[in-house]
This record gives structure tokens, C-alpha cells and sequence, in this order.
């Protein structure tokens, strides 16, 4: 009796247990295999139901789309082997949540004597459509111009007997798998691995839809949490996992086979560099730019926010977006913006940069929404108005609303109130109703409301539109026109910066002008959005921004930044007067034993190796509070276009030169390595940032003047920096990454140090 009693209460509270457990699905990419331990060592183990969830895994099946049904919320997540999606030329909205592979296991398996990409023309090749469309596989091949038309494609059998018995020259093969039973077996066999010709990609992403990572942020984050526990228990009890493998997962593997599969995945998810389940943008990004670079993606495609954490980040903003407006902008990408180019405080572009009261505002309102706020540049008021009419542009940072631009733009409440003035030359008298003022010429600019004011308050004064304020200004001072009409700060600025004692204010008008943001109303939910960010700026925020840019009217983006970027390059040359010392790297064990370190087309460090030594040299770091380290970041200008000039023949002639030139001109100590495509990275130890500045320019000359006996010219773009105590490798590297982007916004061919 106590035992049936017992019986039914452990039942009773399963039952209860699992009625409050969300209820999860994650959808794999393949059969069980020890490439899925950690979800099923979290569902073993207890971790996802610890999490409050109920994880239901799916095996692969014949057919299955991994993507769509993840997509169509078919199943909750997925796992895909690659951080981008592609299908026809766009790309698909999936969000990564976590990437457990660094580096993907997928290669090209051939027979001896094919050893390289070029000797695959006229061979028969095994691989997936999938892999054929958007895998590191279709980069090498499209690199090396092996297409249908020279050489043969089969299926894949997801089986080694056609190419044991010779049916085919080569097929696609994880590390992890298929090179086991060839070893086993004694078929001799040759590698092409795309991270040795620069294409890197990482694989087990797991991932899920737009809309699962915005309505559950807190669940999508358990999961996370919940999996890379279960990898963490993988890693240490592999033999355990081995087992539950075989006996409750069925799978048809030998225990030797799996322990085999597990030391390659543990390499390949290089815990010592990152940390398991660690996202990698940047990784990312370039992918994202060969992609672009071999036309699998077209190129008005936007990557956008693509990871999780972003996702979850923005979500603890103060604004409180509803679901459908965190889809919006995570849809959107980017949002494009117009200004007033001439406006200033308000807003004017300078350098192509929006400054300005409006500008700091924007960029108040782009870290609350998490996504880009993008200036699209323009000339004059006037056109930025026919951009915003042609949807050409989402919003208007700073305007007023009228019955013209009412027809095309909704409105936010208005962020600035100003009264509107006249400036006349010195010599006039103050007037206190311009009304009177019926046979002078008045000067507005084209577009503004103010304009479009005046013109229906006082139809009988001799409105002159003109293009910007500095040409209004301009026909005061020259005699043309009796007045200009702007609001108080603007005239203000510019009569104490260009027309001091010349002009003034000789009116006040009774009217105001009043400012808001403006967007596009064939999409209201973004005029949502900003009335919500609107409502949150406050007077003491506001002041800040006044007192910012009403009280440093003469210094602020009036300078010739040219001319300072020269002053600074000719003052910091001056000051670079030391030496770099040699110093001798010590031995570092090579991380994956079956991945060569050498990139086979320039003969430089590959990928792989230059991430290990990336990862020893930010250690001496760390541990050393004087041990310098800096980085130089190469990328090739206009490479594409010689690819498409010359052919890919030529363009891979072109790194093998560059890559001779780099050994020659560095040190023996320097590690100089492939990073992807035609980009490189150059390691410089016990080297300042000052004297790598040196270094680049002495590299960037030697470029610029080696005769390639081409056409066209061979420059190099170079961001510089230095890594940092307390970060991450990769936060390192983004911030010098950022100074190549600088590098080559700013013409190419140049040094930039961040």
C-alpha cells in the first residue's frame, strides 16, 4: 500500500512539474551525433528543465528545413552551419543565439594528386545543393571559377563509397566524420580546406526567428544559458556522453568513432580562445563581405542585427518598444535620415558627419533603438525634402510640420521651440511689424516652414527663397535684400562667428517655429517609435546639448580637418623617433593538429594560426603591465576589381606578391598572416602603436611603389592599434578594425591608428 501510495505521489508530482515547464523545440541539422552533446548533456542532465523548460529535440529527417521551419516557428530553434542564410540573393532573418564550432569541420575530400581548388576542373565533385549555395565551399570554388560548365556535380550520398570506389574525384566531408572510416579503411585521400585559401567560416549556430527573440527574450536567454551548460559537461565527461549516445540515442556509430568525432569538436570549439558558445561578429561581417564580393548576395542586402545578444541588450533600453516595433527595426536594419546640410547650431553636415543640437539628439535616440540611423548627404534643405517626398529617406531629423509635407511625413511632438528674428545690416532700424517692410525684399530659404509662414501670413511682402542661410546672410550684407528670416539661435551663431559687426537682429516676429521629427507616414509604426523617444528627452538633457553647441560656436566642425589631420600627422611623424627591439616568440603548440597553419596560396600564417597567436600574445598582455603589442589590419584596395579585370588568376598573383613583399619588409619575429580573402594581419610584439604608425607607412610606400606590371595601381589600406589589458581578443580587434573602415572611408591608400 505505502508503495503504491509512493508511486502515485512521485507521479503526481511529475505531472505537476512538467505542467509548468515551457514547453521548447530545437530542430537539428542531422542525425544525433556527438556534434549535438551539449543540448543532449542539458537535457540529460536536468539543465533545461532547471531552466523551467521542457526541450524537445528533433532529429533530422529526409526532407526537413531546418531554416524554414525555424522560420515559420514550426519549431523554436534550429541549428544551421552557418551564421548567414541565404536564398536567392537575400538574406534570410535569422537571429544567432550561440556558436559552438569556431571554425566549421567542412572540407573537400579528394584523390591524391588533387591537392589544390585549380585541379578540380573537368573532376566529378559530391556535395549538397546547400553547401554548392552558401557554405565556405561555394567561396573556394567561386574563387577558383569551378563551375558547372568545367567540371561535374553529383548529389551528395552522405556516404565515402562512391569515392572508395572511385565514382567520384572528391566530395564534401566533415573532420569530424568521414576521415575517421578513411583512415580506418587505409583509402589514401587529399585535403582542400577552404580556411587555407582565406574563406573562414563557423558552423553548430544555433539560432531562431526574428520574432521568437523579441516576444521571449527571457526564455530564448535560458536556453542559451541551459545548452552551454550542457557543452561545458560534454567536454568534461566525453566517455558518459559516448554512452548515452549509443544506448538511449541509438546512434549507429562505434564508441571509437564517436570518441574520434569528440577530440576533433572539442578542438574545433578552441575553449581557450573563446568561450563556449561565444558569438563572433566580426567573423560574421567578413563572411558577409565575401559573400557580397562572390555575388551570392545582392548587394542592396543589409546584414543588420544578427545576434541575440544585440537583441537582448536593446531590450533593456528605457524605451519600452511594443513586439511589433522591436520587428520593425530589426526588419528595417538601418534607417536612412535627412537634414538640413546648412543649419547650424541645429544641424549641418561637415565632413560628412551630421553635427549639431539635432545631431547629438539622434545619436541619443540610435543607441535606444540599437539600430543605424544613416545620413543620407545632400546639398540643401530643399532637396533633402523631395528625397523625403520620394521615400528616399525615413526621416527628417529636424522639421516643422506644414499641409505640403503633411501629405508624405507624420510628426512627432515637437523637441525645440525657438522665436523667428530678422537680421539686417547695422544701419537699419529695429522694426517692430515686418508687415510694414511692403517694399523691401525679405530673404527665407527654399523649403523652410518659416517660408511657407510668411508667404501665407504676408502675402503682400517680396518673399526671396534662397538656398541656405549663408547665402541669405550673404544678400543682406551685399545690399540684395533688406533682411533675412530665421529662428533667434541660427542668426544668432552666424552673426557672432562670420558677421560680427556687420549685422543684427532688428525684429522679432510674433510667431515661433517649432521643431519635431519627421517620418515617413506610409509607415506609421516608426512614427511611433519616435514619439516615444521624443517624450523621453528632458530640459536638463536638452540644456546640455544647447550649452554644447550655443557656447562653442567658433570651435566646433568649423576647422579644416584636413588641414589638422596634416598638422597631426607632421607633429606625431616628429615625435616617432625610437627603435623596436627584436624579440623572439616563444613556441606556441599548434591548436589544430589536422589544420595546416600555412594559407596555401600566399604561404603566410592562416586563420587559425593567426587567432592562436593572437590569443598568446593578448595573455602576455594581460600578465605584463609592460609588455606592448600592436596590430596592423591590410586590406587590399579595389581588389575586386581586379579580379573582375584581370581574373582571379591574376588577382591571386597579386597576394602572393603583397605576401613576399609583407615577409620582406617585416620583421622575422613579426607574424604576418591571411585573415580572409584579400585582407591580412600583421602581429608586431613588443611594438608600440606610435612605432607601428612607422612600421605601416614604411609598408604602405613599398606597396604603392612595387611594380606589378598592371594597369591599374596596388595600394593598401592599414588600420593600427593596440591590444588592450582586460579585453577580449576580439573586442581588440574590432576597435582596429574600425580605424581600416576609417582608413579606407577617408580615400584608401593610408594609415589609420585607432
Amino acid at each position: 500500500m505505502i508503495r503504491v501510495f509512493l508511486f502515485l505521489l512521485i507521479s503526481i508530482t511529475s505531472v505537476l512539474e512538467g505542467s509548468t515547464l515551457e514547453k521548447v523545440s530545437v530542430q537539428l541539422d542531422w542525425k544525433y551525433q556527438f556534434e549535438y552533446a551539449g543540448y543532449i548533456a542539458a537535457k540529460e542532465k536536468g539543465y533545461y528543465r532547471d531552466a523551467g523548460l521542457d526541450v524537445e529535440l528533433r532529429e533530422y529527417r529526409e526532407g526537413t528545413d531546418v531554416v524554414t521551419d525555424v522560420l515559420n516557428r514550426k519549431s523554436n530553434y534550429g541549428i544551421y552551419n552557418s551564421s548567414i542564410v541565404v536564398d536567392n540573393g537575400k538574406i534570410k532573418p535569422i537571429i544567432v543565439m550561440a556558436t559552438y564550432l569556431q571554425h566549421s569541420p567542412l572540407v573537400l575530400i579528394t584523390r591524391k594528386g588533387i591537392d589544390n581548388p585549380a585541379a578540380l576542373v573537368g573532376k566529378t565533385i559530391m556535395v549538397t545543393q546547400n553547401e554548392l549555395k552558401h557554405s565556405s565551399l561555394s567561396l573556394l570554388l567561386s574563387h577558383f571559377d569551378i563551375t558547372s560548365r568545367n567540371a561535374r556535380f553529383v548529389d551528395q550520398t552522405f556516404s565515402i563509397d562512391p569515392f572508395v570506389r572511385g565514382e567520384v574525384d572528391a566530395m564534401s566531408a566533415y573532420r569530424s566524420n568521414q576521415l575517421y572510416f578513411l583512415d580506418k579503411m587505409q583509402i589514401p585521400y587529399e585535403i582542400i580546406d577552404p580556411v587555407e585559401y582565406g574563406f573562414i567560416m563557423n558552423a553548430g549556430n544555433l539560432f531562431t526567428s526574428q520574432k521568437e527573440a523579441i516576444e521571449y527574450p527571457q526564455r530564448t536567454q535560458k536556453f542559451i544559458d541551459a545548452t552551454n551548460r550542457g557543452w561545458e559537461y560534454a567536454m568534461q565527461h566525453p566517455g558518459e556522453m559516448i554512452d548515452i549516445l549509443i544506448q538511449k540515442y541509438h546512434v549507429p556509430k562505434s564508441s571509437e568513432a564517436l570518441a574520434y568525432e569528440s577530440k576533433v569538436i572539442q578542438k574545433l570549439m578552441m575553449t581557450d580562445l573563446y568561450t563556449i558558445g561565444e558569438t563572433n561578429e566580426e567573423l560574421t561581417t567578413r563572411l558577409y563581405k565575401q559573400l557580397i564580393r562572390a555575388g551570392i548576395i545582392r548587394e542592396d542586402q543589409q546584414l543588420g542585427h544578427f545576434l541575440f545578444r544585440d537583441i537582448a541588450a536593446a531590450s533593456t533600453n528605457s524605451i519600452q518598444l511594443t513586439a511589433n516595433e522591436k520587428l520593425y527595426l530589426l526588419q528595417k536594419k538601418k534607417l536612412l535620415m535627412c537634414t538640413d546640410p546648412e543649419w547650424y547650431p541645429f544641424e549641418a553636415i561637415r565632413n560628412g558627419q551630421h553635427i549639431g543640437i539635432a545631431g547629438d539628439v539622434i545619436k541619443i535616440f540610435e543607441q535606444k533603438i540599437g539600430i543605424s540611423i544613416t545620413l543620407v548627404k545632400t546639398t540643401s534643405w530643399d532637396e533633402s525634402l523631395r528625397l523625403a517626398k520620394n521615400r528616399q529617406c525615413d526621416i527628417l531629423s529636424l522639421a516643422s510640420a506644414t499641409p505640403s509635407r503633411l501629405k508624405y511625413m507624420n510628426f512627432s511632438t515637437p523637441y525645440i521651440t525657438l522665436p523667428i528674428v530678422m537680421a539686417t545690416t547695422m544701419d537699419k532700424p529695429f522694426t517692430g511689424d515686418i508687415a510694414t517692410l511692403t517694399h523691401q525684399k525679405l530673404g527665407a530659404v527654399k523649403g523652410y516652414a518659416i517660408t511657407e509662414k510668411l508667404k501665407t501670413l504676408y502675402p503682400e511682402l517680396e518673399i526671396v527663397e534662397v538656398k541656405t542661410i549663408t547665402e541669405g546672410l550673404r544678400k543682406v550684407e551685399n545690399g540684395e535684400i533688406y533682411g533675412y528670416i530665421d529662428n533667434l539661435i541660427v542668426i544668432s551663431a552666424y552673426i557672432q562667428k562670420e558677421y560680427t559687426g556687420v549685422l543684427k537682429v532688428s525684429s522679432r516676429l510674433d510667431d515661433k517655429v517649432e521643431l519635431a521629427i519627421a517620418t515617413r507616414n506610409d509607415e506609421p509604426v516608426l512614427g511611433d517609435i519616435f514619439q516615444k523617444l521624443v517624450n523621453q528627452l528632458d530640459d536638463s538633457m536638452m540644456q546640455k546639448i544647447y550649452n554644447r553647441w550655443t557656447s562653442t560656436i567658433e570651435q566646433v566642425a568649423w576647422i579644416d580637418q584636413k588641414v589638422a589631420w596634416k598638422i597631426f600627422a607632421v607633429v606625431l611623424l616628429g615625435i616617432l623617433a625610437f627603435m623596436w627591439r627584436y624579440y623572439i616568440l616563444k613556441r606556441y603548440n599548434v591548436k589544430l593538429l589536422e589544420l595546416s597553419v600555412t594559407d596555401k596560396l600566399t604561404g603566410l600564417y592562416n586563420r587559425q594560426k593567426t587567432d592562436e597567436k593572437l590569443g598568446e600574445e593578448q595573455r602576455k598582455v594581460d600578465r605584463y603591465p609592460d609588455y606592448l603589442c600592436s596590430i596592423m589590419l591590410i586590406d587590399v584596395d579595389y581588389f575586386k576589381s581586379v579580379n573582375d579585370r584581370y581574373g582571379h588568376q591574376t588577382g591571386d598573383t597579386v597576394l602572393r606578391l603583397l605576401a613576399h613583399i609583407f615577409k620582406t619588409a617585416l620583421r622575422e619575429t613579426d607574424v604576418i598572416g591571411r585573415w580572409g580573402g584579400e585582407e591580412f594581419i600583421v602581429i608586431l610584439s613588443h611594438t608600440s602603436s606610435e612605432q607601428a604608425s612607422i612600421v605601416a607607412e614604411n609598408l604602405r610606400q613599398t606597396v604603392e611603389t612595387y611594380p606589378f606590371d598592371l594597369d591599374q595601381p596596388i595600394t593598401i589600406s592599414v588600420g593600427i592599434g593596440r591590444l588592450k589589458q582586460s579585453q577580449s581578443v576580439h573586442e581588440n580587434i574590432a576597435y582596429i578594425d574600425e580605424a581600416l573602415y576609417e582608413a579606407k572611408k577617408s580615400g584608401r591608400n593610408r594609415v589609420c591608428t585607432g
